[in-house]
């Protein structure tokens, strides 16, 4: 299954996707928080890779779902994510403000 929902964050709106894994309907397969410009991904994407390609992503792990990421706290990013100011230790919430910006 797939679920799309757009999130509120400080009056701005994120596009959350979630995939399901189902296997294990309690833990998804993929979440995604989409910005304007870049990405706040789960732990099954691999952050190197993102980086190789010129994605602007950060990395959480942990979630149960797509909501979980804007809790959780950033442990990789990219170095396009670096440059605009994102850092392992934030929130996922502080790294979207910050790729919404």
């Amino acid at each position: 299954m797939i679920e799309i929902k757009p999130l509120d964050v400080q009056s701005s709106t994120v596009l959350g996707v979630q995939i399901g894994n189902p296997e294990a309907p309690s833990k998804p397969a993929i979440v995604v928080l989409i910005a304007k410009k870049g990405l706040v991904v789960c732990g099954n994407f691999n952050i190197n890779e993102l980086d190789k390609r010129s994605i602007t992503a950060a990395r959480v792990t942990g979630l149960t779902k797509v909501e979980d990421a804007l809790e959780a706290k950033i442990e990789s990013c990219t170095s396009r994510a670096r440059a605009l100011g994102i850092s392992e230790g934030m929130t996922g919430r502080e790294a979207v403000i910050k790729l919404q910006k």
